[in-house]
């Protein structure tokens, strides 16, 4: 049950410090039994998307050797969005009205592609002074190209819509059509970005 303070549903952007420390609070004591996490390793999941900006899926393909610890960058090798492969694929309008691009050709043999025409493109973010230090301290176990968080993302994103309902957080965003309501994975990223315009000004 929400008391009073949080009856009514908060939109997802104004979500306080002080909120977002009671979801931490709640995610640390329901770790899945599914998943090879302790309640703080937990914690830590959700802390590095919301400092790093990174999606619930890049994160769980993160390894250890994608960290730089000196300069503070990850290299997401596990991007959402695909790139057009420029070495050897070759491409064609479907029709004119949907504008739809189809595959024409491509090289098997392609290192980049490997025949399929588009390939995931590697990309940067970094990872704050705020959370390096945990970042570095929790990795020191791990080998050089082993995953730092194996949990399939559907554990994490049940661990945290109970979370955010333990801690009262009646939250919900609305993306076009489509309304979503309690803890979502892609309000973390959200809140990066936020946090970064906050921390800019």
């Amino acid at each position: 049950p929400m008391d009073d303070t949080h009856q009514a549903m908060i939109e997802a952007n104004n979500l306080s410090d002080q909120d977002l420390q009671l979801f931490y609070k709640e995610i640390e004591k329901i770790p899945s039994l599914r998943a090879p996490l302790t309640g703080p390793e937990a914690v830590l999941v959700f802390e590095f998307m919301e400092d790093t900006g990174t999606r619930i899926t890049e994160t769980t393909h993160i390894k250890k050797q994608d960290i730089n610890f000196r300069t503070r960058i990850l290299t997401v090798t596990n991007p959402k969005v695909e790139s057009t492969c420029e070495l050897c694929s070759k491409w064609k309008y479907r029709d004119l009205e949907t504008r739809i691009r189809v595959l024409v050709s491509s090289d098997p043999n392609c290192k980049r592609c490997h025949g399929k025409g588009k390939w995931k493109e590697p990309q940067k973010t970094t990872i704050t002074p705020r959370l390096i230090d945990k970042v570095r301290l929790y990795c020191e176990p791990f080998r050089d190209d082993e995953l730092l968080f194996p949990v399939h993302r559907s554990t994490f994103g049940k661990c945290g819509i109970r979370a955010g309902w333990e801690a009262g957080l009646a939250l919900f965003q609305v993306k076009k059509q489509q309304q979503i309501e309690g803890i979502f994975l892609h309000f973390f990223r959200a809140s990066c970005s936020k946090r970064m315009i906050r921390d800019a000004k």
